[in-house]
């Protein structure tokens, strides 16, 4: 199994930590295998939920404008080998997922953490949006990615976090998602500063 990973994301720590930030676009596409799927039925409280587990692989390429230079070496490949789905009662509902991940990229560029978010959801809807989305959207992943930099040959990055909110459009099924995948991913890369 995944080993546990702590997001980079304590108020005090982010407050008080010497840092510099630069922008992180990418956009990603691959594939979701087919889940092996377990359903579970209880009475108290009575419900019925889908549990999926499935690996994810994507290619990872840089979203001009927004993608800064310096995190050229981001463009590479993201695997989450563990990706965990649970689903109120199939796959076409509102869910959650979880996975922990590897991304290896350009100059020895490895960075490992932690992916979650909500499934089946459409937060880019009225009031605070144009109606792009319904609030029951399907075939949506959305989170926030959690890493950290483990290698690379730029010393400035080991070390570094990276923070990032995500979007996945898969196509729907009742036994969850899988085939062809398309992400975007805005975020920054942390580097941590000397005193």
């Amino acid at each position: 199994m995944p080993t546990r990973f702590q997001c980079f994301d304590d108020p005090a720590i982010i407050l008080k930590q010497p840092m510099c930030l630069s922008n992180l676009s990418k956009d990603l596409a691959g594939r979701l295998t087919r889940p092996r799927v377990r359903r579970e039925r209880r009475q108290t409280p009575a419900c019925e939920t889908l549990k999926t587990l499935q690996t994810l692989e994507l290619k990872v390429a840089p979203h001009r404008p927004c993608d800064a230079e310096s995190n050229f070496q981001f463009s590479g490949t993201l695997v989450v080998k563990w990706l965990v789905s649970a689903f109120e009662r199939d796959g076409g509902r509102r869910g959650f997922h979880s996975g922990d991940f590897t991304w290896t990229g350009a100059l020895g560029l490895k960075v490992t953490g932690r992916l979650s978010g909500v499934t089946n959801v459409g937060t880019h809807r009225k009031p605070a949006f144009t109606d792009c989305q319904t609030c029951d959207t399907r075939g949506v992943m959305e989170g926030k990615l959690c890493g950290r930099v483990l290698s690379s040959r730029d010393a400035t990055l080991r070390g570094a976090q990276v923070i990032a909110a995500y979007r996945l459009r898969f196509k729907p099924s009742e036994e969850g998602a899988q085939g062809d995948v398309r992400t975007t991913l805005e975020g920054v890369v942390i580097r941590f500063c000397r005193r």
